[in-house]
């Protein structure tokens, strides 16, 4: 049994890296960038109004006083889109939010800062003004958002809606993305039995349970940026699951790992270990010294294909999945370490020292705007209850065996979208 750093470390020495694909920028929300990108030219590309109203050389107002009004001409009419616009000394030119700044003016006054005299057509012919403008307002200058060169995206970066909106400004219509890993996951135990349609609200009967792990794994891997592949119920021998291993392994799909729940402990049916050496592989590592979910077992198939045999209690099953494969998979990705957030527990807890401990969490926000990290009852590795009310989970160093309340507490959100 080693510990769990060490575990970690040796998984991600052979976490290798997602190939890349090109994705229109509408597809690539979620994605992980595989390139950086820059910004190409400048944004806005050219000065121009931040507001409806009229453009002037701010030196033509500087006289206009309440008492000494100061009356202009309309020279012409900018629309946005409506390409250049002639402008002269001493008239305004009237200007809609977005349009280009003619060549002259300096400054923008809103509409709603001047008296607008119309013809009969409701055409605006000149503008009275009863106070300076300040030189520069209302303008959107050139390069003031984004200039050549800028960093839009970084590799490595997860993309949001942000970065879309950044990217579009800059016309940037396809991305260089990471590919994701394709998971397969595999059940074992005799017991089991799928969840389909047909099985709301009975009971599956006899000593049979329902496949819990398998749902959770497919789902759960989705969220982190995988794909999946159902590897569908493995008979409980170590012959079946030995053929059902060489069946993936002849697949030869790229980016692959295995996930596989039960098996993997000591008892008379604990035979992935076994098949695991029929097939060839490398066991890194089986059982470490984590609660829940001893005994989690990480190999390499033939070819480098990560497999992860977790336990089949389904929070050791869950536990093993967000504290091994996500790691995995989040370096796969190129995305870099996670960093746990440092919270104050709400209550003492005390643990069994000698272990790192994974414990059922709930993040809230006091009335006061204080974090607080509360332990839930219900800590069995086969109570699926608790998680109904956990958005995270409060890792614990083995060398602690109880932290009072307001202790700093390493806390991981369950899922990349459980906590804003």
């Amino acid at each position: 049994m080693i510990p769990y750093a060490h575990a970690k470390a040796l998984l991600l020495a052979h976490a290798g890296c997602a190939k890349a694909l090109t994705l229109p920028l509408d597809e690539a929300v979620g994605r992980v960038a595989a390139a950086p990108v820059a910004a190409g030219f400048s944004v806005p590309s050219f000065d121009n109004s931040a507001m409806d109203g009229f453009a002037l050389a701010a030196a033509d107002a500087a006289a206009a006083r309440p008492e000494q009004p100061l009356r202009l001409p309309v020279a012409a009419v900018a629309a946005a889109g409506g390409g250049p616009t002639l402008w002269r000394p001493g008239t305004v030119v009237q200007i809609m939010t977005g349009a280009a700044l003619p060549p002259g003016p300096d400054t923008v006054v809103p509409i709603e800062n001047v008296t607008v005299e119309r013809d009969g057509d409701g055409v605006a012919r000149a503008v009275t003004l009863t106070a300076p403008p300040r030189p520069g307002a209302h303008i959107r200058r050139r390069g003031e958002d984004f200039t050549p060169g800028d960093a839009l995206v970084t590799a490595g970066e997860h993309l949001t809606p942000h970065q879309v909106m950044a990217l579009a400004a800059l016309g940037v219509g396809r991305l260089e993305v990471a590919a994701p890993p394709l998971l397969t996951v595999l059940a074992t135990g005799d017991e089991v039995r799928p969840v389909t349609a047909a099985s709301a609200g009975e009971a599956p009967g006899g000593d049979a349970i329902f496949n819990v792990n398998s749902p959770y794994l497919r789902t759960a891997a989705r969220l982190w940026g995988g794909e999946i592949e159902e590897g569908g119920q493995v008979p409980d021998t170590r012959a079946a699951f030995a053929e059902a291993l060489r069946t993936l392994m002849a697949r030869n799909r790229p980016g692959q790992m295995v996930l596989s729940t039960g098996a993997v402990s000591k008892g008379e049916f604990d035979f992935v270990p076994a098949a695991l050496a029929d097939v060839g592989a490398d066991i890194l590592f089986h059982r470490v010294a984590i609660r829940p979910g001893k005994p989690v077992l990480f190999a390499l198939l033939p070819g480098g294909v990560p497999f992860f045999g977790l336990p089949g209690n389904p929070i050791s099953a869950a536990v093993g999945f967000r504290f091994f494969v996500v790691p995995l998979l989040r370096a796969r990705l190129g995305l870099a370490p996670e960093r746990p957030w440092r919270l104050p527990l709400a209550r003492s807890h005390a643990v069994k020292p000698g272990y790192t401990v994974f414990l059922k969490a709930a993040l809230s926000i006091g009335g006061g705007g204080t974090p607080r990290v509360e332990i839930l009852p219900g800590q069995e590795s086969f109570r699926i209850r608790p998680m109904l009310a956990a958005n995270g989970w409060v890792a614990w160093d083995e060398s602690c065996a109880e932290l009072e309340s307001g202790h700093l507490v390493d806390f991981y959100p369950a899922f990349p979208q459980t906590v804003a």
